[in-house]
This record gives C-alpha cells, structure tokens and sequence, in this order.
C-alpha cells in the first residue's frame, strides 16, 4: 500500500489537501496520512494536515488499526503509534 501512496503522492497537489479537509471527517485517517506523507518525504505540505487537526482535539492512534492492540503515549506531533514497519515496493 505505501508503493501506491508513494505514486499517488507524485499527483496530488496542496490544493487537493485543502480540499480534503473541508469534508473528510475522519481525523484518525489524517493523522496516518499526514504521518505517512511526512515520512515519504513528499512535495506535499503535511503541515496543512497538522494544523487541520490542531483546530480540534486528536488522540493516538495505532498506524495499523488492530482490535487487540490499543495505542498508548507517542512521541511524534501526529500521535501515531508506529505499530508495524513502512516498507516500499519501490
């Protein structure tokens, strides 16, 4: 999946971002993608999603979702708990 995400991010623009973030309500989902864009190092500007969820609360979460798992503290500004390793295909 993060092949995909890394083509993906070649063809997404900031205005694309912005537009995101006026409807998509999941703020957990944008934790991850900002977490993810911010360590592929993309052209993208992952701080437009920081700053959308600074506007409100947000809460740790795991990077990959497991029902038995539950996130704890973290030390990263997204607050997501890197629960399994980022590898590319790429």
């Amino acid at each position: 999946m993060l092949a995909i995400s890394e083509e993906l991010s070649e063809e997404i623009t900031n205005s694309d971002l912005l537009d995101l973030l006026t409807w998509y309500p999941h703020r957990s989902t944008l934790q991850r993608l900002g977490f993810i864009l911010k360590s592929m190092q993309t052209n993208i500007d992952h701080d437009l999603i920081l700053e959308h969820l600074k506007s409100g609360q947000y809460f740790p979460v795991l990077l990959s979702p497991n029902g038995t798992e539950k996130p704890g503290s973290v030390d990263n500004k997204w607050k997501v708990v890197v629960n399994i390793k980022l590898e590319s295909d790429l």
